[in-house]
């Protein structure tokens, strides 16, 4: 197994290229859009936090979430990209 590492001059070379951010941004919410109909409801975007299992591991251990905060943490984070408060988040 190899080991990455990205260090800030890394992140804002990506950034700073924007047709590759966009590329970037293009492809993964086509990934997210389970449904293929050009918007992110909050079950898919639900599906893809479950699947990156960012709170339920710390450093590769599992860890017990309570459903209700995982929620309640999930919903909060969706209403940041529901900018027009839609229930859903535009590409």
């Amino acid at each position: 197994m190899g080991v990455v590492i990205i260090d800030g001059s890394t992140v804002r070379a990506f950034v700073g290229d924007e047709a590759e951010f966009r590329k970037n941004v293009d492809r993964r919410f086509k990934e997210l859009d389970l449904n293929d109909d050009g918007i992110l409801s909050s079950s898919e975007l639900r599906k893809a936090f479950e699947s990156f299992r960012l709170l339920e591991t710390d450093f590769g251990v599992d860890v017990a979430t309570p459903p209700e905060e995982l929620t309640r943490l999930y919903d909060s984070i969706f209403e940041r990209f529901d900018l027009d408060k839609s229930g859903t988040v535009h590409n």
